[in-house]
């Protein structure tokens, strides 16, 4: 038994994989949990960090791509040089030197998030896909904003998940496309409801288009990758995420949200969070699936501009017949009780 997305990169054409983050922030180092495994598998996995982080910050690392709106791509390795205070795909780089000194040195893609549309985010995808002959392309989203509509109340940063959603989908010459969510809950800060995601979960599972789950135990090889690779980065640079911590904690076995665990030190508040298992699952869903789902595709199709995506998502959600859903809330214990 293992789930439909190990089935499909396990298949000996998938020679070539494209790791990529899906919406921002530290999404892409979600993936680091599947590193081991593709190896296992005998991929040759390329990493893409669609981030935060401005790669202009970034010296001794070669341009690579200009898109036509301006942005840029860097090829970023160990011997780069990132500001003191964020540079993950740097210290990534140096960490899998450090594990895999027979692939050294490694390379990651670093781009700006908030910099790339649709058409331009899809022609970068598509050169590397050329370029390195890719055979899958697995988007990763640390939280699962990437999952919502474009209806629900809250949607977390979507504009950033939508516009990868929505350029992978429309690659071409690509057998398989995974899209990953890992740290389920964690969008409750942006406010994204526990209840808009499971919804999402079902909808997606009656169109074919729900592709496995894996919980993440302690013991697990991609656990214990991705909490050393955590570690190494954060030895060499002061920001912290959140959304590792919950990930971290959760798959040790921590729950509720009065007890800070090590992992979340200095990062949130007794009674501002709240862990539970379902953030140390890997959810795996089939990219064009979600891209026919969702309305935000349609509304940011034609931007040209990442502002224009601003106004879209404005008048997309303006133009609702109904308005966007009320708060979705899962319901209460003593609410079923004799029901």
């Amino acid at each position: 038994m293992r789930p439909t997305f190990l089935e499909r990169l396990a298949d000996p054409a998938i020679k070539n994989v494209l790791l990529c983050g899906c919406g921002g922030g530290f999404d892409f180092l979600q993936g680091v949990t599947l590193l081991p495994e593709l190896r296992r598998l005998g991929k040759r996995v390329v990493i893409g960090s669609y981030s935060f982080g401005l790669p202009e910050n970034i010296e001794n690392a070669e341009v690579v791509h200009r898109a036509m709106d301006g942005a840029i791509v860097k090829q970023v390795t160990a011997a780069s040089e990132p500001p003191a205070d964020y540079g993950p795909e740097v210290h990534l780089a140096s960490f899998l030197d450090q594990e895999w000194p027979e692939g050294a040195p490694h390379f990651i893609y670093a781009y700006y998030a908030r910099a790339f549309t649709i058409t331009s985010l899809r022609e970068f995808y598509q050169e590397l896909v050329e370029k390195h002959s890719i055979d899958a392309v697995l988007l990763i989203d640390g939280g699962s904003d990437s999952l919502m509509r474009g209806d629900e109340e809250g949607l977390g940063d979507p504009i950033e998940d939508a516009v990868s959603v929505a350029a992978v989908a429309a690659l071409t010459n690509v057998k398989t496309k995974i899209l990953f969510s890992l740290g389920l809950g964690a969008d409750r800060f942006n406010g994204v409801s526990d209840a808009a995601t499971l919804r999402a979960i079902a909808e997606l599972t009656s169109a074919g288009g729900f592709l496995g789950a894996m919980s993440l135990e302690p013991t697990d090889p991609g656990l214990q990758f991705y909490r050393r690779a955590i570690e190494h980065i954060y030895a060499n640079q002061s920001f912290r995420s959140a959304l590792t911590g919950f990930i971290l904690a959760a798959a040790e076995g921590h729950f509720g949200g009065e007890v800070i665990p090590p992992s979340l030190t200095h990062r949130v508040r007794p009674g501002k969070f709240f862990l539970w298992p379902l953030m140390a699952i890997l959810w795996a869903f089939d990219v064009d699936s979600v891209a026919r789902r969702s309305l935000l595709v349609g509304w940011l199709e034609p931007c040209r501009t990442f502002r224009e995506c601003h106004y879209a998502l404005v008048n997309g959600r303006a133009s609702l017949p109904e308005g966007p859903r009320a708060i979705e809330n899962l319901p209460l214990h003593e609410d079923m009780i004799g029901n």
